[in-house]
């Protein structure tokens, strides 16, 4: 598994978000797990909605376009639900319900996400 990590402003946010840029692991996402480590996550690529469908705790999603801008952010969404298609994402970041604000994360920031081992 390919491990990359969350950089805003210059600055690295976030030191582990799993990649799951192919089929398999962007099907199986978060479902049926019972929890990810608080300040883990997971990002969809390419993707522009989800589901929550067999998941057992809430989540927030940051949909980002592809040149790394976030466009849309849903907070603590539930198990068992269907969310809307945004336009222009070309990934959504998924993090355990209220991480999103923990990291300072905003509508209009820059996002970037560098392969972990690339970091020194």
């Amino acid at each position: 598994m390919n491990i990359l990590k969350l950089k805003k402003d210059n600055s690295i946010i976030c030191d582990y978000i799993e990649d799951a840029s192919n089929f398999y692991r962007r099907f199986m996402g978060l479902m049926y797990r019972k929890s990810i480590p608080k300040d883990h996550g997971l990002l969809l690529t390419p993707c522009n909605e989800i589901h929550t469908f067999g998941m057992r705790f809430d989540i927030d999603t940051v949909a980002i376009s592809e040149s790394g801008e976030v466009l849309f952010i849903d907070k603590a969404v539930k198990p068992n639900k269907v969310r809307k298609r945004v336009e222009g994402a070309y990934c959504i970041l998924e993090l355990n319900a209220g991480y999103a604000d923990e990291l300072n994360i905003s509508i209009g920031d820059i996002l970037e996400f560098i392969p972990a081992e690339k970091i020194s």
